[in-house]
């Protein structure tokens, strides 16, 4: 980490000194006419906003020219995969510093480390901490995202609605909305990484002072001896949610994708949806009129927690022959001002110094972040083999009900060990 590297004695100095020598000669070796084409491989569905900031670079760099690999939430993780079994590497990648898919191949030395470039100092102390594997920074991070329910506060207003505090008031304002036809929810069932997603979001907002979520699951993956049987609270959270799909969502959620379900929020079809900060911007893409807010989802007493992290970054594969430039379209990536095109649109706060975010969509959200209530995503955390498989696990039970196979499942994807 940088503050742990800033007590590190003079040998260490030297060898950082060589590695950002060897980082500024990479910079400096772009200074060509040569022309070069790099692949961003790019996950998430706002492709819009990073196809700015592309055509600013190369407007800036006529002799590089990047193409936008586009995928979705629910099918970019199998693409990406088969291309690293294929060996078959992306110049650029959007990707996630937290996930074990991606700390592991930084392990495997299949990222470029980006410790010595002297433009990482551009982001933030804490951010640049959280974005390291090893003490060492492979990517530049571009947002902070938490687990929310969005709200349309016009459809409250006609209610007569206050924003809940507790997990009963949240039920009463849903019974409130259902009796008075209008849909309390909105989910998005057909894409399978938003129903893990949701079941996420629902384990921090039931933990209090005895229970945490990431310390319970990523503890039980590191050998705690802890058991799903131990506790109540992962099965009060699939309940929950459970509950929330069932009985309150849209009818049949399974033919909702998480581009659907974005549309039908932001044209009123439902009052509320358990989703991320990130969805702003895919909402008001849809309606830039919507009049909406964004509440931690809360347990029976009010809000413990909250999860929360960094949201996407960009990293460079090694291997690829390319990669001084690929450096150089992260540092373009990291300055002030260009982050700041990203956070127009994301709406989401910014790891990276001097950008300012004015959303008052998240206010009701950021205290809980600056007063240390944040967890998180412990999924990332656990074994590189499980996203997919704990996917499924969480779409199937929103379409079954099945809570003994629903836990059971779990359990044995936390304590899966990978070879």
């Amino acid at each position: 980490m940088r503050k742990r590297w800033l007590a590190i004695g003079l040998t260490a100095v030297m060898m950082t000194g060589m590695v950002g020598a060897s980082a500024q000669a990479a910079e400096k070796s772009t200074d060509t006419d040569e022309q070069v084409t790099l692949e961003l491989f790019w996950q998430k569905s706002n492709t819009n906003v990073i196809q700015e900031i592309i055509d600013k670079f190369e407007a800036e760099n006529p002799n590089i020219k990047i193409e936008l690999t586009a995928t979705s939430s629910d099918t970019g993780k199998q693409i990406f995969q088969t291309r690293m079994a294929t060996n078959e590497p992306m110049d650029l990648v959007q990707h996630w510093p937290s996930q074990a898919e991606f700390r592991a191949m930084c392990k495997e030395g299949r990222m470029v480390d980006l410790s010595g470039y002297d433009w990482t100092d551009n982001i933030i102390d804490t951010y640049y901490d959280m974005s390291c594997v090893d003490d060492k920074l492979y990517s530049v991070p571009l947002s902070i995202n938490a687990g929310v329910v969005a709200y349309n506060k016009d459809i409250f207003e006609e209610n007569n609605l206050e924003v809940p505090s507790t997990w009963d008031e949240l039920i009463k304002a849903a019974d409130t909305l259902k009796a008075a036809g209008v849909t309390p929810f909105i989910f998005s069932n057909g894409d399978k990484e938003n129903c893990s997603q949701k079941f996420h979001i629902m384990t921090a907002a039931v933990a209090d002072d005895k229970w945490n979520p990431y310390d319970f699951y990523v503890g039980m993956y590191e050998g705690s001896g802890a058991k799903f049987a131990d506790n109540d609270y992962s099965k009060k959270a699939a309940e929950r949610l459970y509950l929330l799909s069932d009985e309150y969502a849209q009818n049949d959620p399974m033919s909702t994708n998480y581009d659907l379900s974005m549309q039908m929020f932001a044209n009123g079809e439902g009052a509320m949806m358990i989703t991320g900060t990130w969805a702003q911007s895919d909402i008001e893409k849809n309606n830039p009129e919507i009049n909406m807010g964004m509440f931690a989802l809360p347990t029976d007493d009010g809000v413990n927690m909250m999860i929360s992290g960094i949201d996407p970054c960009i990293a460079a594969m090694t291997g690829t022959g390319k990669e001084e430039y690929a450096a150089k379209f992260l540092e373009f990536v990291s300055r002030t001002e260009n982050a700041q095109i990203y956070t127009d649109y994301d709406k989401s706060p910014s790891p990276i110094k001097g950008v300012k975010t004015e959303n008052p969509t998240i206010d009701l959200v950021l205290g809980y972040i600056e007063e240390g209530k944040a967890i998180p995503w412990w999924r990332d955390y656990i074994s590189t083999g499980v996203v997919s498989d704990e996917a499924d696990l969480a779409q199937a039970f929103l379409m079954d009900g099945d809570m003994d196979a629903f836990l059971e499942g779990e359990e044995e994807i936390v304590l899966r060990q990978e070879d």
